[in-house]
């Protein structure tokens, strides 16, 4: 599969490697494994002779050495003649070429030398001070067990402690980004986005292993079969391996949470009854995974001033392991005997309900990266969603513009045409129990679906002040648009109509003008 987007990461690596022409770095580059951090940096470097490339494999110190040696004698001659006995020696005289010429130097997965051989950071640590303002290019240390990375150049008891000079963490891939991906494999990205969005995210390893295997045009029950269900998928495994190292011994404690919140229960009270770990002691587990393991995010409400608000839920923040741990972890004995129909036939009877809770995840991060007025029509400050104390009222989507006093009210529903009058009146009902700006506030409301809408739909909503919007037309980027979308002032009440005399609404699906209800 071919390279994908990330212009701002290339973009900081051409700073890198300009500056290094004249001073040194040692760069850290971090983030969860699958991501493609080696794959981004091989892309940059491909080609360049002044870039070495080294795997920090789990292997005897001195097998390490001879095969590290091996590979920088390639660059650095000199190597080929003397006797390299340490880590100590073999990266003295790394240092010493690099005072006088660039080279850059990847260390891939860089945290397993605290298993091979813990004394190499002090090594580079006592290197770095001594050679930093003589050395040119750079040291670019990269690793996938984020806890240990973070131990070893943020901990203040650790040798290389404040030695790092950039630090960048590698996200997946954006969602405009994944649906380039499908378009370039024949997939219709209507039809399949939310699915393999709802599976992988935005994780590029996954689709290039869809893209080797020939698994893009299976059904995606098959595609579900191949990699999670059968004896020795591919992937069956892959949120334990994932997560068995940052967690250590108690990871079935953190598996047993993580599981629950795949599962819907997201607040602490619940999340404490569940799994019956004590609600005393549960805190610091969830504060754990959202700090330390960063794979829990806790929201509040959009109206909330403090992120410690007592109504914060929590949610698995990558999409790939909120899968796995609802369906694969949680079914592992169907697993274990083999039961392969039986699991995929559970997951395949499941997965809408599980989507459209992944709809609602999309459709904001959707906002995110286009907030420039063309779907949410003002530039917002602030988006999450909203529930009172009670959870009786919940709304999926708030935007607000702290200054201009806009808020932006949206409802995700895979089906948009089941959303009737009432659930019209409801939304806007809802909106009312946001106490956000309200004596002058400027409201606007949509739907967001992963349908297409029907005339008759449209027509109700357009006559009620709701733009609806088809999530699927907007991939690839939207065209202009030709339909004002006509704010509400908080200070009157829009009559509910059902009916329209609009001679212009058609049941053209690829009418996205009237969709994103803006003017072109």
């Amino acid at each position: 599969m071919k390279f994908y987007n990330r212009k701002n990461e290339l973009f900081r690596l051409d700073e890198l490697f300009t500056d290094g022409k004249d001073r040194a770095h040692l760069f850290v580059l971090s983030g969860r494994r699958r991501v493609g951090k080696t794959s981004l940096i091989k892309h940059f470097t491909e080609d360049r002779d002044d870039f070495v490339y080294l795997f920090v494999s789990k292997k005897k110190s001195h097998l390490l050495l001879a095969e590290f040696s091996e590979i920088l004698a390639e660059r650095i001659p000199i190597l080929k003649s003397v006797s390299i006995n340490s880590f100590d020696s073999l990266f003295t005289v790394l240092f010493k070429e690099m005072s006088k010429t660039p080279l850059y130097i990847m260390i891939d997965e860089f945290q397993n030398f605290q298993q091979v051989d813990g004394s190499v950071f002090s090594v580079l640590q006592n290197l770095w001070d001594t050679y930093q303002d003589s050395a040119k290019g750079a040291i670019i240390c990269v690793g996938s067990v984020q806890t240990l990375m973070r131990d070893i150049f943020e901990g203040e008891k650790e040798p290389l402690f404040n030695r790092a000079s950039i630090k960048m963490s590698l996200k997946p891939l954006s969602v405009d980004t994944i649906a380039q991906i499908l378009t370039d494999n024949g997939v219709d990205v209507a039809k399949n986005l939310l699915f393999y969005h709802t599976l992988f995210g935005g994780v590029p390893k996954y689709y290039a292993i869809l893209d080797r295997s020939r698994l893009f045009h299976l059904t995606h029950k098959a595609v579900i079969s191949r990699l999670f269900c059968e004896q020795d998928a591919l992937l069956q495994q892959e949120g334990r391996d994932l997560l068995i190292e940052e967690f250590g011994k108690n990871y079935h404690l953190y598996f047993s949470i993580l599981q629950t919140v795949a599962g819907g229960v997201t607040q602490m009270a619940q999340i404490a009854d569940k799994t019956g770990i004590n609600v005393n002691s549960i805190s610091r587990y969830l504060d754990e995974l959202v700090s330390e393991y960063g794979v829990l995010e806790r929201r509040s409400p959009v109206t909330a001033t403090t992120k410690d608000h007592k109504g914060g839920r929590y949610h698995i923040a990558d999409h790939f392991l909120k899968f796995w741990f609802r369906y694969i972890h949680k079914n592992q004995t169907l697993v274990e005997i083999g039961a392969t129909e039986r699991l995929a036939d559970k997951i395949d009877e499941d997965l809408t309900n599980f989507q459209g809770w992944v709809f609602e995840e999309m459709v904001r991060e959707i906002l995110i990266n286009r907030n420039n007025e063309k779907i949410v029509p003002f530039l917002f400050d602030r988006i999450s969603g909203f529930w009172d104390k009670s959870g009786k009222v919940e709304i999926d989507i708030v935007a607000a513009d702290d200054d201009k006093k806009n808020i932006f009210f949206g409802e995700c529903k895979l089906n948009g045409n089941q959303f009737t009058l009432a659930d019209i009146a409801k939304l806007k009902e809802k909106g009312r129990y946001v106490h956000w700006g309200k004596e002058s506030r400027t409201e606007y409301f949509a739907l967001f679906s992963n349908s297409t809408l029907t005339r008759k739909t449209r027509e109700l909503l357009d006559n009620n002040g709701v733009a609806g919007i088809d999530v699927r037309q907007l991939f690839p980027p939207p065209r202009e648009c030709t339909h004002t979308f006509e704010p509400e002032q908080v200070i009157r009440d829009t009559e509910l109509t059902e009916t329209s005399s609009n001679p212009h609404i058609s049941d053209d699906s690829t009418d996205l003008g009237r969709e994103l209800g803006r003017t072109e």
